[in-house]
């Protein structure tokens, strides 16, 4: 089954929005106004958030600001980022564009027009869920570059960045053994981590994350992902 859609709204006047939240909730989607921005994060964090709807001019944090900020969060679940304003200068929707949100309207907001946005982006998440869906059905688990999580039959993982990657790119090369030299370069950009224990302490972390057996280590070579889990 398929999940249901909640929406988070950060607006400096949450009463002007009454219609629009009631008009959404008739059509069964969830609603949350944040508080603040740090409202906005503990709700990112603690549970998923399919979509944030921000006030361009948001008292907090301004909309183009906190769009950036949310996109480079790759602990959690990217949500859909639609950005509202009064405001027209095409400058300003190229910015927000340029930012990562994935829609820009015009205020005020008409309901039944930003419910027939949200019903597009809900689309693209329940094709999303469904394709979700079907990648486990003959696999352990697989890698969501998109949502930086490693989707498993038990359910979703989250892993700091940095290992995030070490798994996506060994997860993409099952062929291949890396030596610390490779991760070094390609993860961090830096020959030196090669020569430290940063590397190693990763690898533990992930296997202690992702069970022991999931990165085998070829003595004197370097470490490759375990075809026979995947």
């Amino acid at each position: 089954m398929l999940k249901k859609f909640n929406i988070v709204i950060c607006s400096n006047n949450n009463s002007s929005l009454k219609k629009v939240v009631e008009y959404l909730e008739e059509k069964n989607y969830t609603v949350t106004l944040a508080n603040s921005d740090e409202h906005l994060y503990s709700l990112l964090n603690s549970k998923l958030v399919n979509l944030v709807i921000i006030e361009l001019d948001y008292k907090y944090k301004d909309g183009i600001t906190l769009t950036s900020d949310i996109r480079n969060l790759k602990e959690i679940e990217q949500p859909y980022i639609i950005i509202y304003s009064s405001k027209q200068d095409d400058y300003i929707q190229i910015t927000a564009f340029n930012s990562g949100v994935d829609d820009f309207i015009i205020s005020p907001i008409k309901p039944i027009l930003l419910e027939a946005r949200i019903s597009t982006l809900k689309k693209r998440f329940d094709n999303r869920e469904a394709d979700t869906i079907d990648e486990i059905k003959d696999h352990n688990f697989f890698v969501d570059k998109e949502q930086y999580l490693i989707i498993t039959k038990a359910g979703k993982i989250s892993l700091p960045r940095k290992e995030f990657e070490m798994v996506s790119l060994m997860y993409q090369n099952t062929q291949k053994t890396f030596t610390r030299q490779d991760f070094a370069k390609l993860i961090w950009n830096s020959p030196e981590v090669a020569n430290s224990r940063t590397i190693d302490i990763h690898i533990r972390n992930i296997r202690r994350t992702l069970g022991n057996d999931i990165i085998k280590t070829t003595k004197g070579i370097g470490y490759t992902i375990n075809r026979d889990l995947l």
